[in-house]
């Protein structure tokens, strides 16, 4: 219990680290948050930051900015004491054509995903789109 409120203290204070360096950026970073089993493991930590329109997370993803503030995050992340093996890679070798008993090629395909790639995650969306697709309801949107 003391080491899921430890991580949660340090989740937070990275978060909002990395939204202060960012806060001149271009386009600017609206609304974020997290959430997470991470009492359970450190990879089950999924981090959101928001811009306001799909125009300005476009723009954000073309000229890098996305992908400073992920490496920003995970930097700041490990820098205060959040496990670092939550963010590597996973090394897997896979054959090169895999089939389940059950599911369609779209789920067979996100199960290997989640089996080759790291737990944490780092994501981005819009206010526009909670609007767009759940009329501003954020519970809904994300669940």
């Amino acid at each position: 219990m003391f080491k899921n409120f430890r991580r949660n203290r340090i989740i937070k204070k990275a978060v909002e680290k990395t939204v202060f360096q960012f806060s001149n950026s271009n386009p600017k970073i609206s609304n974020h948050f997290f959430y997470g089993a991470v009492d359970i493991g450190p990879g089950n930590l999924v981090v959101w930051y928001l811009f306001k329109t799909d125009l300005e997370l476009e723009s954000a993803k073309e000229n890098g900015l996305c992908k400073k503030i992920e490496e920003a995050t995970i930097n700041n992340l490990v820098e205060l004491g959040y496990p670092g093996e939550a963010f590597c890679e996973k090394v897997v070798s896979l054959p090169s054509k895999i089939s389940f008993a059950n599911g369609t090629p779209e789920q067979q395909s996100k199960i290997i995903h989640a089996l080759t790639h790291r737990s944490a995650s780092i994501a981005f969306t819009t206010e526009e789109d909670v609007d767009k697709k759940a009329n501003g309801d954020y519970y809904l949107y994300f669940k």
